[in-house]
């Protein structure tokens, strides 16, 4: 199961999947997103998000293993924790966790995106921040791109970081239930590395990975890395299988 983050959908992990050898993969674009833009608006908060990631694994006939990107990872171990037998292992790519001690007062993206949208609205908060995740390649991607899709991406973009929600503990790392890989770039912010790293060495059963010369996106520039992770989580599935 895969679950994206802001600026993002599910197709953007096929890569991702190209390396998972065959093993059956569940992706889907959230609510404001790709082929859900339409089902986002003003009453969408973190917690529909969770939602609708429960309901999809109520669905599902054997736990899986979900791979979560930035909100998207966040969603996950929400989801993780309300409803453990329905998860069989996390891996977690730069969850924003905000309300650890570690993250900073002022997120610099935020910064950015609230500096954009107060000069141009959604549409320049969409190019602001894509310019700050892709450097130089984001040119390309915003000269195809139309208008009315950078403003849509960048309403959805502005809710998701100004939802109070967001900011409220949804999961104790101390007693997470999960096993959990939580992954960072070597290339990423600073407080998205250290983030990650601090909040696997609270949970019980976490580790955290470095994905050497990756950014924040690392499911598109190091798409064979994180295909490796959720196998390394299997594989302890598959260990602690054996010795109960």
């Amino acid at each position: 199961m895969i679950v994206h983050g802001s600026m993002d959908r599910g197709d953007a992990f096929r890569r991702v999947v190209d390396h998972l050898e065959g093993r059956p993969a569940l992706g889907y674009d959230r609510r404001g997103w790709g082929s859900s833009r339409a089902l986002g608006g003003a009453g969408v908060d973190f917690q529909v998000h969770v939602r609708d990631l429960r309901t999809a694994l109520a669905d599902l006939d054997v736990p899986p293993i979900v791979l979560g990107h930035s909100y998207g990872a966040l969603v996950a171990m929400a989801a993780a924790a309300a409803d453990p037998s329905r998860v069989a292992g996390i891996v977690a790519v730069e969850p924003p966790v905000r309300w650890l001690p570690w993250w900073p007062a002022d997120d610099p993206w935020e910064r950015t995106v609230r500096a954009a949208a107060a000069e141009g609205g959604p549409e320049q908060a969409t190019r602001a921040i894509l310019a700050e995740l892709l450097g130089p390649a984001s040119r390309l991607h915003l000269a195809r791109a139309q208008p009315a899709d950078l403003a849509a991406d960048g309403a959805a973009l502005i809710s998701e970081m100004t939802d109070p929600t967001v900011d409220a503990p949804s999961f104790d790392p101390l007693t997470f239930p999960v096993p959990t890989v939580v992954a960072a770039g070597s290339r990423s912010a600073a407080h998205h590395r250290e983030v990650a790293e601090r909040l696997a060495e609270l949970l019980p059963h976490g580790r955290f990975a470095e994905i050497t010369g990756a950014g924040h996106a690392a499911h598109v520039s190091h798409p064979q890395e994180l295909a490796r992770l959720v196998r390394e989580i299997d594989m302890i599935d598959v260990i602690e299988e054996q010795h109960r």
